[in-house]
């Protein structure tokens, strides 16, 4: 009560101490905003704007006639669920997910367990080979794989010749389409998954490995119960960013196939782009179908914690 007493009289005998210190604090978060303002300002202009501008938009279309912009409320999103190209695109983009995700994540995890072992003077040169994709755009990509995939002057179909197959048009069949655009995704994006996949098995202590040999444990034994759980916190980051890559692939598309055969590649991303910019312009209705992809990212991002979080063995 006497120590309350005394710091109350003290600070009723030197307001100005008391004041400054107040002031110090206001002018730390003053200066502490401004060094965000201008992080601010970009988000506002060209994030924050454009994600209230596009849901006002969603919630418009054209007339048909004089070329009026009217409101229809949430007509655009209960159109989509009964648009059978929209079904499909739904469809598309999670079976592409499918295709690409597992198999980016097996190859790049027994390409880090191959590099982390012998051939050292070799590996440098190895992981460079392998994250030299990474740096290549997509444009670029597609083009590569358009050459690679061509049906008469292409080097698969070629390679397939020399065993006695005859390759198909790989981006002309619905069959095969989508498959050839995802191994092209897959490439792109594996030297990514490589490299940080190689860094999580780099950060296990190498004790365990020798505990493990000690116990007469084999190389696939020590991979199973050693590596893999160990590694798992980085398996998850690699499958979620993976997973909305794959939702959010486009460039490879774009040039390959531009979401044909039929449809058969026309994943959500591509029918927004499609819908805005290269056919009658709907641009409400995309803006719609950009939300609905949100969401599912979101959704999905939801489940992969729910469900593969508590597997994650962190220590």
């Amino acid at each position: 009560m006497s120590q309350s007493i005394s710091t109350q009289e003290i600070s009723r005998t030197h307001p100005a101490k008391t004041y400054n210190k107040n002031w110090q604090k206001v002018k730390a978060a003053i200066e502490g905003y401004l060094y965000l303002l201008p992080s601010l300002i970009i988000l506002t202009i060209f994030v924050f704007i454009p994600i209230v501008t596009s849901f006002k938009l969603s919630l418009t279309r054209i007339a048909p006639f004089g070329n009026k912009t009217i409101d229809v409320g949430f007509g655009n999103y209960t159109r989509l669920f009964s648009d059978p190209d929209y079904l499909n695109s739904l469809k598309v983009s999670l079976l592409f997910t499918l295709s690409t995700v597992p198999t980016g994540l097996i190859l790049a995890v027994t390409l880090a367990i191959a590099l982390s072992y012998p051939l050292k003077r070799l590996s440098w040169f190895h992981r460079l080979l392998i994250f030299v994709p990474i740096v290549i755009s997509s444009a670029v990509t597609g083009v590569l794989f358009k050459w690679i995939y061509h049906p008469v002057v292409g080097y698969l179909n070629y390679l397939l010749s020399l065993i006695g197959i005859q390759g198909p048009n790989w981006l002309s069949s619905k069959d095969w389409a989508l498959i050839s655009v995802a191994m092209a995704v897959v490439w792109r994006q594996l030297g990514f998954n490589v490299i940080i996949a190689l860094a999580g098995i780099q950060n296990i202590d190498g004790t365990y490995y020798e505990a493990a040999k000690v116990d007469g444990a084999n190389l696939w034994h020590r991979v199973r119960h050693i590596t893999l759980p160990l590694l798992s916190p980085t398996l998850f980051f690699l499958f979620l960013i993976n997973v909305i890559n794959s939702l959010q692939t486009f460039g490879e598309i774009n040039i390959l196939t531009e979401g044909g055969p039929g449809g058969a590649t026309n994943t959500m991303l591509y029918s927004i782009y499609y819908d805005a910019f290269v056919g009658t312009p709907f641009r409400g209705y995309a803006s719609a179908q950009a939300y609905l992809l949100f969401i599912l990212i979101l959704i999905m991002s939801f489940l992969q914690f729910k469900g593969f979080g508590k597997k994650v063995h962190y220590q």
